[in-house]
């Protein structure tokens, strides 16, 4: 009997041990698929250039203009550069372990490497507006600046910078993009036209979108083919085939566009500038319909779509800093920064 209970019990063991082993297995297979299925909730922060201010910035611990950060569902905004830098952009690199972060500054291209506790600078103290800074997504060394001097490269991680001009007829660059499918292919928007590169800057060639003055520039995530371009009293012009050919967009006829932006299944799309509140496109930019305006301010300069929550909507407004959606723009709340006027506002990690 002990030797029948002993083998029974020894049953009984192995038995659990395969019971136990299959809801592991359960699990992990089943919780990896509950995990595909639920939304990247990975918290963030959200980081906001300000340009200026008018008085002193309100909503963060320190006042005046720069770098502002806050947690993704905070709304108390901390500066994250030491002085006062007028800024124009953002900029992120990540590769491996690698993370660095980019401001284009009124007094150059700053860098942090410590999450924007500190910065340094990449271009000499002479360096005047940088307006717009692309990194390269595979090497570090190589990063991309819009000025009002030109479009300037650096390959040896800001030791030396060359203007690449070749095929440009006005200097000035507002804006300059990176296309999603080939990093070698640019898009840069000049006075007369937008152009574009695809030997990294080394020859540019116009894409005769139809109107001067070119402000923004976007390509749909999604629809890698579809492009914007925003102007200056223009409103915003559209393609669908790659930039070969461009149509004017119903909705915003003669507007002044600053920025877009899009959800990140490309299907919502958003415009705004000056006097224009926030307007939606949902058939890529073809017809826009106003979705929000507010008279405390005169323009919107930035627009942020969470790509976690295509719901969560910010923009950043000239001289009233911060306001914030979390139903796709049909309420909204004043997010901070009061008194600011913001740029651009990005989810970095």
């Amino acid at each position: 009997m002990r030797l029948q209970n002993i083998f029974t019990k020894e049953i009984l063991s192995a038995n659990a041990i395969v019971w136990v082993m299959a809801m592991l297995v359960c699990v992990l297979v089943c919780g990896q698929t509950i995990a595909a299925q639920q939304p990247d909730t990975a918290p963030g922060r959200i980081f906001a250039a300000v340009l200026l201010v008018r008085g002193t910035v309100a909503g963060g611990n320190i006042g005046a203009y720069g770098v502002y950060v806050r947690e993704s569902k905070d709304t108390t905004w901390t500066k994250a550069t030491k002085s006062n830098v007028i800024s124009f952009g953002l900029g992120f690199f990540e590769r491996g372990a690698t993370r660095r972060y980019y401001l284009a500054a009124g007094n150059g291209l700053h860098r942090s490497t410590d999450g924007g506790k500190t910065w340094r600078a990449l271009t000499s103290r002479t360096t005047e507006e940088i307006l717009g800074v692309v990194p390269d997504p595979e090497d570090s060394a190589m990063i991309y600046l819009a000025t009002p001097f030109g479009v300037f490269k650096t390959a040896d991680d800001g030791n030396t910078w060359v203007r690449k001009m070749n095929g440009f007829k006005k200097w000035f660059i507002q804006r300059i993009i990176m296309d999603s499918r080939d990093r070698r292919t640019l898009y840069a928007a000049s006075e007369d036209d937008v152009y574009k590169t695809t030997d990294a800057g080394e020859h540019w060639f116009p894409m005769h979108v139809g109107a001067l003055h070119p402000l923004a520039l976007m390509q749909n995530p999604n629809k890698p083919k579809q492009f914007l371009a925003g102007f200056e009293n223009r409103g915003v012009r559209y393609s669908f085939d790659d930039g070969k050919t461009w149509n004017a967009a119903k909705g915003l006829n003669d507007s002044t566009i600053y920025t877009f932006r899009a959800s990140a299944d490309g299907k919502d799309i958003y415009a705004a500038g000056w006097n224009t509140g926030l307007w939606r496109s949902d058939n890529g930019g073809a017809t826009w319909n106003q979705v929000w305006s507010n008279r405390a301010f005169e323009a919107i300069y930035s627009i942020f779509v969470d790509p976690r929550d295509a719901k969560h909507i910010l923009v950043g407004s000239v001289g009233d800093g911060v306001y914030e959606s979390h139903d796709r723009g049909g309420t909204w709340r004043h997010a901070g920064l009061l008194g600011a006027q913001v740029k651009q506002i990005e989810l970095y990690p």
